[in-house]
């Protein structure tokens, strides 16, 4: 078996799906599966680049833009030729390549086809806005996830069973946002919440692998940082952010606050403007943190982390801290209970500020009892992949 990933995007541009990849192919890699990723990402000398078995296959100096059609169509030509000279027998395919957004793709998909003996997969991270939104409002009206993955997966079926000649699946995949648009011969997702709702017919080979957990005990300076109470990452709107921005601006504590920014689109100025007037802000006791050289020494240094996200493909951010027994705080969004399972302290969705302030003080009162439950976390999440890693070898061979 060999197998290639082709990903737009590959380190150094670091985001979740491309540390996913990176991972991924590492721990392949590591067992013995020759694996390749195949991006047009260029190396940045002194930066960290990823996994050394990369082709870089370049259209011009940059990486190409998601949306820059005719530069990815040029790109996927250079990909297609590669893949037919390297004996390849499984492809997987990457975001933002399998989003239905980008219909483009369908030319890489149809010269993956053609390719006689090669099995092709994706590999999907998320579901689409559409179904969200969907799904966010029947959680609205019942207060129960597992209600609104039943009213939207009964829905889906009945799209399907449309008996009109001009209906065609490709059109109800597009419909819901489905990777199965694309006519792969499988698919590997990062949860089951997001596997759910692509193939409600069942016609698809799909596999879960959670994303991957880099298990680093390097030595770190742990003093890098001054310790606070509660910390946050990536302050954007989806990420939760006015929730704490509440917390420094409404509670009469003499808590402390960090926030560190985020890869892509930080949110920093929208951020600031939310607090302004904020007395925590006045006295000091916000830290505003662009760059952290270890992200170890962010979550080594605060007492409780706080994951307000409306939303996440996964939830690695809330994963993270408790690899350090710090407690952790989410809402209960179904994909980020994948991540924590009951050892975060969990709250409703869409719940008012106040009942954050009521976990951080309960947390600060018994932060043993948290610290160990992230602890006892951590140690499954690195017992779980290495048995998801073995069982997603086991379902390429057998695809």
């Amino acid at each position: 078996m060999k197998v290639g990933i082709i990903s737009l995007y590959w380190p150094p541009h670091f985001g979740g799906s491309e540390r996913y990849v990176n991972r991924l192919a590492n721990a392949l890699n590591g067992r013995g599966i020759e694996t390749w990723g195949i991006t047009a990402t260029p190396e940045i000398e002194g930066m960290d680049n990823g996994i050394e078995n990369v082709h870089r296959i370049l259209v011009g100096e940059d990486r190409i833009g998601q949306s820059n059609q005719l530069a990815c169509e040029a790109w996927f030509k250079l990909v297609l030729v590669h893949v037919r000279e390297n004996n390849y027998t499984h492809i997987l395919v990457n975001s933002p390549l399998t989003l239905v957004t980008h219909p483009f793709t369908t030319k890489l998909f149809d010269g993956l086809y053609n390719i006689p003996n090669l099995k092709y997969g994706i590999i999907h991270h998320d579901i689409g806005l559409r179904l969200r939104g969907a799904l966010e409002e029947v959680y609205r009206n019942h207060g129960d996830w597992e209600k609104a993955a039943e009213v939207i997966v009964e829905e889906q079926k009945n799209y399907f069973k449309n008996d009109s000649i001009l209906f065609n699946e490709q059109d109800a995949y597009w419909a819901f946002d489905s990777p199965l648009f694309f006519a792969p011969h499988f698919v590997i997702g990062n949860t089951h919440w997001s596997n759910r709702f692509i193939d409600p017919l069942n016609t698809t080979p799909k596999y879960v692998l959670h994303p991957l957990i880099e298990n680093d005990d390097s030595i770190y300076d742990k003093d890098e940082l001054s310790e606070v109470d509660i910390m946050m990452v990536n302050p954007l709107y989806h990420k939760g952010r006015s929730y704490m921005a509440d917390m420094i601006n409404t509670y009469n504590h003499n808590w402390t606050y960090r926030v560190l920014m985020g890869a892509y689109g930080s949110g920093k100025d929208e951020f600031l403007s939310m607090i302004k007037n904020s007395w925590a802000k006045r006295d000091g006791r916000v830290d505003i943190v662009k760059y952290v050289e270890d992200i170890r020494q962010a979550y080594n240094a605060t007492k409780i982390f706080m994951c307000p996200s409306r939303y996440e493909g996964y939830g690695m951010v809330a994963v993270e801290p408790m690899l350090q027994s710090k407690p952790v705080i989410v809402h209960n969004y179904p994909a980020i209970i994948e991540a924590v399972g009951d050892a975060a302290y969990i709250l409703d969705w869409g719940c008012d500020s106040i009942h954050w302030e009521d976990a951080i003080e309960e947390i600060l009162l018994d932060g043993e009892e948290w610290m160990n439950k992230s602890k006892l976390r951590g140690e499954y999440l690195l017992e779980r992949q290495e048995i998801e890693i073995d069982g997603l070898i086991k379902f390429l061979e057998g695809v």
